[in-house]
């Protein structure tokens, strides 16, 4: 029994520390949503319910464990290959100012 419930904390954890960074760290809510929402919330009460999204999402998560964990570590060189692509592009644009102002 000891074993179960300590596997159980363990998945608990695992599925809680995922959520929280993909909410708060990687901004999966970012903050550009949240302001369009509250201006919006008058007449739909949007902001409440979107805050509460957010909770749902952070315990869907929890509940999912490692299976979230792994696609975390799965969707890693993804991330890679997203950030090298943003810095060539980045390159790119700053070459073109460049050539605008050598002109």
């Amino acid at each position: 029994m000891f074993y179960i419930s300590l596997f159980l904390v363990l998945w608990l954890a695992a599925g809680f520390a995922v959520g929280m960074k993909q909410v708060y760290v990687d901004q999966l809510f970012g903050k550009d949503m949240i302001e369009r929402l509250e201006k919006e919330k008058g007449d739909h009460k949007r902001a409440d319910r979107f805050i509460k999204h957010r909770v749902l999402y952070i315990a869907a998560v929890t509940l999912s464990g490692f299976i979230a964990v792994y696609h975390e570590v799965k969707t890693i060189p993804q991330r890679r290959k997203i950030r090298k692509i943003e810095k060539n592009i980045m390159k790119l644009k700053e070459a073109k100012k460049r050539r605008i102002n050598r002109k």
